[in-house]
């Protein structure tokens, strides 16, 4: 646990803040975005060896790999849930005299919480799939190891064990990070409550 919330608190800032950054600014969109998306394509657990060699520990290399593996689903959320807030909004802060640090806290943010929080959700659950593969290949201790070296020496009942909690923990991260995005998000109107408001 301590290494998935390590690594996705990690991600959730830099993936909220470079999709932000990137949606927002021209330049940075042109200057960051084609290295960002040439990385992308590339599965974090493959990033296992060269985690190994830069990183002195296994626990550091471990939280770098569920870093990598929750970034990309942060990022690419926020930025498309960034650029699809009506131009509206933010014309009409800014006719009333709102500058853009205004704009940004009080209608970018609260305006990109669905999407962003859609992406933490996704961000999550690959994580644990990392997480869990990265702790197989090079851990030393973790539920993916256990349930790897149960493996190794034909405790199958074990395994089915690891193989349950693994289910049941990544299931309980998910649903907190949904419960997190329901409350944050109370403000905003139910697709069902508009259709009753509608009707009324």
């Amino acid at each position: 646990m301590i290494r998935i919330l390590t690594g996705f608190a990690l991600a959730a800032v830099a993936g909220i803040a470079l999709g932000v950054l990137v949606a927002r600014s021209r330049w940075a969109g042109d200057l960051l975005l084609p290295p960002v998306e040439v990385v992308r394509p590339i599965p974090a657990i493959a990033l296992v060896p060269i985690a190994i060699l830069v990183f002195p520990t296994d626990e550091q290399g471990i939280v770098f790999i569920t870093f990598a593996a929750a970034f990309f689903p942060i990022m690419v959320s926020t930025r498309h849930a960034v650029r699809a807030l009506p131009t509206l909004w933010e014309d009409a802060v800014r006719t009333m005299g709102g500058g853009r640090a205004h704009v940004l806290w009080n209608v970018v943010l609260p305006g990109t919480l669905p999407g962003v929080f859609g992406g933490l959700s996704v961000g999550m659950g690959v994580a644990w799939i990392c997480v869990i593969s990265a702790e197989m290949i090079s851990g030393e201790f973790g539920v993916g190891y256990r349930t790897w070296h149960a493996y190794t020496v034909v405790d199958y009942p074990a395994v089915l064990v690891g193989m349950a909690s693994i289910g049941v923990l990544g299931w309980v991260a998910s649903a907190s990070v949904e419960l997190l995005g329901r409350r944050l998000t109370r403000w905003l109107p139910r697709a069902g409550e508009s259709a009753e408001g509608d009707i009324r």
